[in-house]
C-alpha cells in the first residue's frame, strides 16, 4: 500500500484525523531548491571573473609603480578571503546537489546550510570593505596629485566632506549587500522555511 492509499484509507476511517501531504510538500520544496541552484551558478563565475578583474585596477586608474606593492598586498589579503568563501560557497552547491527531496531532515540541513550561506555571503561582501577603501583612497590620492594638490592642503571642510562621503558610501554598500543577499536567497529561503513549517503542523 504507498502513502495516498494508506491517507485515503486513514481518513475515511476517522474524518477528524488528517495526514498532511508531506511527500508533496518535499517535492514542492525541490523547486526552491533548484532556484538557489540556478542563482548559484550564475554568480560563481561571475564572482571568479570580478576578482580576476579587480587585478587590473591599478593599469586602468593608472597606479605610479610605486603603489603597486600597496595595491597587491590589500588584493592578496582579499583574493586569500575569496578563496575561503569560494570554497564555501562551492561546497553548498555541491550539497543542493546532493538533495534527493525525500526526508524532511535532509530539507531542514539545506535549509540551515543556506541560512548560513547567506551571513557568509553578507560577511564576505563586507571583508572586501577595506580593499574597496585602500582603492579609493588611492585613487583619490593620485587624483590631487595630478592636479598638483596633496591631502595636507584640504581644507578642513573638504576633509569632513570626505569623511561624510565615505561614511555614506560605506552604509550604503553594507545595505546593497544585505538587500541583494535577501534579493538572490531570501525568497527561496522563506519559501523552505513555510513548507518545513507546514509540514510540522
Amino acid at each position: 500500500m504507498n502513502f495516498d492509499q494508506l491517507k485515503e484509507q486513514w481518513n475515511k476511517e476517522d474524518s477528524d484525523v488528517h495526514i498532511p501531504d508531506t511527500i508533496e510538500q518535499l517535492k514542492e520544496s525541490k523547486h526552491p531548491i533548484e532556484k538557489i541552484q540556478k542563482n548559484m551558478k550564475k554568480e560563481f563565475p561571475m564572482q571568479v571573473l570580478a576578482i580576476i578583474l579587480i587585478a587590473f585596477f591599478p593599469l586602468q586608474f593608472k597606479f605610479p609603480h610605486s603603489q603597486y606593492i600597496i595595491y597587491y598586498v590589500s588584493y592578496t589579503m582579499m583574493v586569500v578571503i575569496s578563496s575561503y568563501y569560494l570554497l564555501g560557497f562551492y561546497k553548498f552547491y555541491k550539497q543542493t546537489e546532493l538533495y534527493t527531496g525525500n526526508t524532511k531532515n535532509s530539507l531542514w540541513k539545506i535549509y540551515h546550510e543556506l541560512r548560513l550561506n547567506m551571513e557568509r555571503y553578507q560577511s564576505f561582501g563586507f571583508l572586501l570593505l577595506p580593499h574597496f577603501l585602500v582603492t579609493i583612497g588611492m585613487v583619490i590620492y593620485n587624483t590631487m596629485k595630478e592636479h598638483g594638490k596633496s591631502l595636507t592642503e584640504l581644507t578642513t571642510a573638504h576633509q569632513q566632506g570626505l569623511i561624510i562621503a565615505v561614511l555614506i558610501g560605506t552604509l550604503g554598500l553594507i545595505t546593497s549587500i544585505v538587500l541583494w543577499t535577501k534579493y538572490v536567497y531570501g525568497r527561496s529561503a522563506k519559501q523552505l522555511e513555510t513548507i518545513l513549517n507546514e509540514m510540522e503542523e
